[in-house]
């Protein structure tokens, strides 16, 4: 490979990089944007992932909803409170192994 093919490579390799984005989530809790520690902090009081989006929360009581619409969705913790509800396929032995409703 000579030194011009070289530069070529290298230039493509570099214009290629600069359009790789990553993922950066947008959350917006009450008008103001979270940075990914805040999110991450709403993430473990919900047991689970929130969706980019906008939304108001009332801290003092835990009810939340989407941005613009004054309805309640539900709490902060209702995810919580639904994995102790109901337990998994196993837990309720409903999970059967291939082959197991043939014998």
């Amino acid at each position: 490979m000579n030194a011009k093919s070289i530069f070529v490579l290298i230039g493509i390799l570099m214009a290629f990089n600069s359009t790789i984005s990553y993922a950066e989530r947008f959350l917006i809790v009450n008008g103001q944007r979270l940075n990914n520690q805040q999110i991450s902090y709403l993430e473990q009081i919900h047991c689970g992932p929130i969706p980019n989006g906008s939304y108001w929360l009332n801290f003092n009581s835990g009810l939340w909803g989407y941005a613009g619409n004054p309805a309640p969705q539900g709490y902060i913790t209702d995810n919580c409170n639904r994995s102790q509800q109901r337990p998994s396929l196993s837990e309720r032995g409903l999970l059967y192994s291939p082959g197991e409703l043939l014998r």
